[in-house]
Order: structure tokens, then sequence, then C-alpha cells
């Protein structure tokens, strides 16, 4: 009986031995993925952004979108994830970041391929205040605070997608 038992220890230690091993592979080869909760630190220290820059973002369940920027709006970074869709990815993974010229003078789309959604991220120089998504049965109204910058996430097939200032006048993305 204190063999079988014997054994039986053995085995079970073994067992959580290798999937200790297993686990820290994957978290050494970044195979696990972020946490929505922990994205905007490693938005920080991956892309080096200062502590006093402010990160805003979206978090979807596919896509994560942040724009981060200086509280003078003097500059800007933009950042997007994604979830994988495979058996051991439980976060988020980052896929592009950096700066571009739209998303500080205008609205800019941004897609990855194979993912179902997208991310408009702008710094907002053209005081958007609202944006309406038309599914051709029903119109769902967005309110964007017009003074800030904005990363936002929709599906691909939301329907017509239109951005409006504060006076009313339709805003073109790209």
């Amino acid at each position: 009986m204190k063999r079988s038992v014997s054994l039986s220890l053995k085995i079970v230690a073994t067992i959580i031995l290798v999937c200790i091993v297993f686990a820290g592979f994957l978290i050494l080869n970044d195979n696990i993925g972020i946490a929505p909760e922990k994205l905007e630190a490693d938005i920080r220290s991956s892309q080096k952004i200062a502590d006093d820059w402010i990160v805003e973002g979206y978090v979807s369940d596919t896509m994560a979108a942040y724009i981060s920027y200086p509280a003078d709006k003097s500059d800007c970074t933009f950042s997007v994830y994604v979830k994988r869709d495979d058996l051991l990815s439980f976060g988020y993974f980052f896929r592009s970041g950096g700066s571009i010229y739209e998303i500080e003078e205008h609205i800019a789309e941004h897609t990855v391929n194979g993912c179902n959604e997208r991310a408009f991220l702008s710094m907002n120089r053209q005081k958007v205040a609202r944006l309406e998504v038309n599914n051709g049965i029903s119109v769902e109204v967005t309110e964007i605070d017009s003074d800030k910058p904005f990363a936002i996430v929709l599906p691909m097939n939301a329907g017509s997608i239109t951005f409006y200032d504060i006076n009313g006048k339709a805003v073109e993305y790209y």
C-alpha cells in the first residue's frame, strides 16, 4: 500500500513539474498574452511612454486600441493589440504601434490582417463629438469628448460609420 501511494505521489509530482515547465516556456516565449488590465503597463514599457503621458484606449473581445499623448497634445503614439485564436493564448498580443501622421491630423482607420475588427484613432483636432453606426436596421450613437483624443474599436461589418464634429458636420476618416 505504501509503495502505491509513493508511486502515485511521484506521478503527481512529475505531472505538476511538467505543467510548471510548460507554463514557464509559454510565458518566456510570450505565448499566453497580456491581460486587459495590464495593457497600459505593457504600452508604457514596450513603447517607452513617459509616466506623465495620458494613455486612452478601448478594449473589445478581440482587439484593443490605445492612443498615448502628453497633456499639451503636442505628440502621440498608438498601440494596437489583438487576441490570437488558439487554445494556448489567453490575452492580447501587440500587433502595431508608433506614430503616424493620420492620427495627428485626422481620424486613422487601422486594421490587422485576420481580425474582424478595426480601430479608429485620432488626436481629435477636428473636435469629433459623435459617432454613428448605421447597420441598416438601427443607428447606434456613441458620444465622444470633443476635447480629447480617442481610440475606438468597431466590427468590420458594423455598417456605415460616420463621425460628426461639434457643429454636426460629418468628418472623414482615412
